[in-house]
């Protein structure tokens, strides 16, 4: 039987703790269009993979706003590997043509997140299921996408993969999603650290590796690492397929193993250089990927930050506050994944604290301080500046979508209610995530805190009103955009003015 997530706007996104849902939402709140009359979605997942089962009463929010009229029906396959692994289908009110073509194209580009993410999370449940371990790529950034789209491709075939990353990148955690994506995903998975000093430890260690790995893969991690004389080891056992073997070994078969590499160096570099054996390199170079630097991907770490505090929190409150979350998007991080898990694992276990505060991050962490406070006087701040307020009054919600998810969750409903009395208490309920997180989201985005936002935003919409209304008296727009008091009103109108309502009124 298919298993079906039923997608309703009345469920709020986490109300079932079923963690496939929780991998979604946010890409649907990242991509549903905001104005398409679509009112409910359901996706139907096929047992392509009898090992594999989903909950069939799974279910996500979508859109909230109920939408009115004919229902309709419009389904679009969701494709891995050529291979149709299930469905997505939309009921909500008829489309004229011109919508229909544009939400075809957008639904299309939607199933393929959602392939790529649910082939995501069966890998991660498979390398916990059989290796112990949690082996997942986190984040749902460009650069992170275009890897699962990689990964896609090469689980497709049984050639070599070299995968190449600086220290600390998610190596093994590529290597684990490509076997597992793959045809042999049941077949055992083995590491080898190539990092080991002793050319017998290492031959031996070989000969044990593909034994245990028939029929399945060998991962060499940091093959870049091998001396000289253990990659003429290598050498010699791949070109061995029948006995003696190595060095007088018994060798089980070397090509009933698919073979996957990770280095933090450029192997054609390292051949050039002579530092690498060149027929060694020919042997893996089929397939090349680059894993993108933590630095390049920024808007994944909140996501990071999610797993990892859940992974290693003591206590199920346990956070940082939002002073230290903008400094861990501020820092580089040099060592990549490795070093954010290493800090955040050092803080959540040390601090006394909670929220963990920026007097926790100087005491245990204080290279990461450093680089935020110089970052901070920095002029040249390199958060995206919108021209948040124009688009928050037209609902030009397309402006937010390289936001964090969260963040244009509150935008959408700042732009549809702030005229109404608002908190940033209310503001974080609707968008499904802790006020205190919302505040932090504002700040590093935006580089404004929320209250700063509605006052502009209020303040914008009442400059718009006088200059189509020159007459229309003040009271009237001060209640029309939001402002219970006048004199408040007046107040804010001149901090961000320079101007009282009144004389701006007479330019008009």
């Amino acid at each position: 039987m298919p298993a079906v997530l039923n997608v309703h706007p009345a469920l709020t996104p986490y109300t079932n703790q079923n963690s496939l849902i929780q991998y979604l939402n946010p890409t649907f709140d990242q991509s549903v269009i905001q104005d398409a009359a679509i009112s409910d979605l359901a996706i139907q997942l096929y047992q392509v993979d009898t090992k594999e089962q989903f909950d069939p009463s799974l279910c996500l929010n979508v859109n909230q706003n109920k939408i009115k009229g004919n229902n309709h029906l419009s389904s679009y396959p969701i494709v891995y590997q050529r291979k149709k692994i299930g469905s997505l289908h939309l009921i909500g009110s008829a489309l004229d043509t011109e919508h229909k073509i544009q939400e075809q194209k957008h639904f299309q580009g939607l199933t393929k997140k959602l392939a790529l993410l649910i082939k995501r999370y069966q890998a991660t449940n498979l390398s916990h299921k059989y290796l112990g371990k949690d082996l997942s790529l986190t984040g749902y950034s460009e650069p992170i996408l275009a890897l699962d789209s990689f990964i896609e491709k090469a689980a497709s075939t049984y050639c070599p993969v070299i995968i190449e990353g600086a220290f600390g990148s998610e190596k093994l955690c590529v290597a684990s999603a490509i076997h597992y994506n793959s045809q042999i995903k049941h077949k055992p998975f083995i590491e080898i650290n190539c990092s080991t000093p002793s050319t017998e430890e290492f031959q031996q260690n070989l000969i044990l590796c593909f034994k245990q790995a028939q029929g399945g893969c060998v991962f060499l991690h940091d093959i870049d690492e091998l001396s000289l004389s253990q990659q003429n080891l290598l050498t010699e056992l791949l070109s061995a397929s029948t006995s003696p073997g190595v060095s007088g070994h018994k060798l089980e078969s070397v090509t009933n193993v698919r073979l996957l590499v990770s280095t933090t160096s450029s192997l054609a570099g390292l051949t050039e250089k002579k530092l690498f054996a060149r027929g060694l390199y020919q042997y893996f170079n089929f397939l090349h990927v680059q894993i993108p630097a933590l630095s390049k991907r920024k808007e994944d770490i909140p996501y990071i930050l999610e797993k990892l505090i859940k992974k290693y929190c003591l206590f199920p409150e346990q956070e940082f506050s939002e002073e230290v979350n903008q400094a861990f998007c501020n820092y580089q991080w040099p060592d990549n994944y490795s070093e954010l898990e290493r800090v955040v694992t050092r803080l959540l276990t040390l601090s006394t604290s909670n929220p963990i505060n920026l007097a926790d991050l100087k005491l245990h962490t204080p290279e990461i301080l450093a680089k935020h406070l110089k970052k901070k006087g920095n002029a040249e701040f390199s958060c995206e500046v919108l021209e948040l307020t124009n688009s928050l009054i037209n609902k030009d919600y397309q402006k937010f979508t390289r936001l964090h998810v969260g963040l244009q969750k509150a935008l959408h409903y700042l732009a549809e209610n702030y005229t109404e009395s608002m908190s940033l208490t209310t503001l974080a309920q609707n968008a499904f995530i802790s006020p205190s997180h919302l505040s932090y989201l504002f700040k590093f985005y935006l580089q404004k805190p929320f209250k700063q936002v509605l006052s502009e935003l209020k303040i914008e919409r009442a400059k718009q009103i006088f200059a189509t209304n020159p007459h229309i008296r003040i009271t009237d727009v001060s209640l029309d955009v939001g402002f219970g008091d006048l004199s408040h009103f007046e107040k804010m109108f001149k901090r961000y003015t320079k101007m009282t309502p009144r004389e701006y009124k007479n330019t008009f």
